[in-house]
């Protein structure tokens, strides 16, 4: 029998090629390589294949659902841990509750009845808390609730020095390079009991992005979302510059619940729409909103879809190719632009990281991972 049989049992690991084969991508498609995969059930194996993986200087990757569009979780010949068997409600309070790192977002709120976890991506349906951790995206109600390190309100995790320890919010966000998070605890709220929506429709990006720090000024309102011309066309819908913003309560002229999920079905099913028109690659420019027009026009005379949280001030271009990205990254920068607001950094978008956070990347490296077995190859 082997160690790793012994420490976490022969049912919860695999070398086979094809589990390696599965376990080699995540959704960006970049191709790595897995050593083995194991998937763990509770802390202590966690702690025993860290402590393997410092001695024999062995990298981990953590992971959840795989739904990374930028490589966050590709191994490059490391051992990867999937924590999608960790998915239990440890406890329930008042305000708040402790999960395990592969709950799905999705079934934590069906299970929450009453109360919700209000930080949703739109991948919500499949996404993990603890992946969530690992990105820190903002959700579809980002003017309203931020992002997801603003509710979460203590974690354990173990590092790479094989160290089990509690921190508040401040591991949040690092795309699993510090450590394994085995716990966490966030804040929960009251269900909105009541929504609805405003579409607006307009002649020009001007006129639509001027309209939004209008509508920000209403403390009920949960997030904007703007669609350029050439995906509201893909989308059905007229060629116009359309905001849809979405309140708590009955500010909006919307409340039919058919009208509404209709509308909610447009922002849901935007991306397949324009993937299945060959826009398949999408990334999360965010940019100050007296950048906004200059962007999007740059991205028509591009012949360029997008939409996104104009809320955030994120618009999100979608292109056919993969390799387009560098001209965006390089305008968007140009604009004193950031990137990674929603779908983090990975293996992709490593090199767009800041200098000075980079330097804080190192840092932090030294103190949680000194070994560099956390996930190599992600973000520095």
């Amino acid at each position: 029998m082997s160690w790793f049989q012994k420490a976490v049992g022969g049912e919860n690991i695999s070398d086979e090629i094809i589990d390696r084969e599965v376990y080699s991508t995540d959704g960006s498609q970049v191709k790595g390589r897995a050593d083995r995969i194991i998937w763990a059930t509770n802390e202590e194996q966690i702690h025993q294949v860290v402590l393997y993986a410092k001695r024999n200087k062995k990298s981990i990757v953590p992971r959840g659902a795989g739904t990374s569009l930028f490589g966050s979780v590709v191994p490059q010949d490391d051992i990867v841990l999937d924590l999608s068997n960790m998915d239990k409600i440890i406890s329930i309070g008042k305000d708040y509750v402790i999960v395990e790192p592969g709950m799905i977002l999705d079934n934590l709120n069906k299970k929450l009845k009453d109360k919700f976890f209000p930080v949703i991506p739109e991948d919500s349906a499949v996404c993990t808390i603890g992946g969530m951790c690992g990105i820190n995206p903002l959700g579809v109600y980002d003017l309203k609730f931020g992002r997801m390190k603003d509710w979460v309100l203590e974690v354990e995790m173990i590092d790479g020095n094989g160290r089990l320890k509690k921190y508040g919010n401040e591991v949040i966000g690092f795309e699993g390079i510090l450590g394994i998070i085995t716990k966490i605890k966030l804040m929960i709220i009251d269900k909105i009991k009541e929504k609805s929506v405003d579409v607006f429709k307009f002649d020009s990006a001007e006129e639509a992005v001027n309209k939004v720090p209008q509508l920000k000024q209403n403390t009920n309102c949960l997030s904007i979302f703007f669609i350029g011309p050439s995906a509201a066309v893909i989308n059905g819908l007229e060629n116009k510059y359309y905001l849809i913003a979405e309140y708590a309560g009955l500010d909006g002229s919307i409340n039919d619940i058919v009208e509404m999920e209709r509308i909610k079905g447009i922002k849901r099913n935007i991306s397949s729409k324009l993937a299945i028109n060959g826009f398949t690659v999408r990334d999360d420019p965010c940019l100050n909103i007296e950048n906004v027009i200059e962007f999007v026009y740059w991205l028509e005379k591009n012949r360029i879809p997008y939409y996104g949280p104009i809320s955030s001030g994120i618009i999100y271009p979608c292109v056919d190719d993969i390799k387009k990205l560098d001209e965006v990254y390089d305008f968007v920068s140009g604009l004193n632009g950031s990137f990674g607001s929603v779908f983090g950094f990975g293996i992709l978008k490593k090199k767009l990281v800041p200098i000075n956070k980079k330097f804080e990347l190192n840092g932090l490296k030294e103190k949680f991972d000194p070994v560099h077995i956390m996930n190599r190859g992600k973000l520095i």
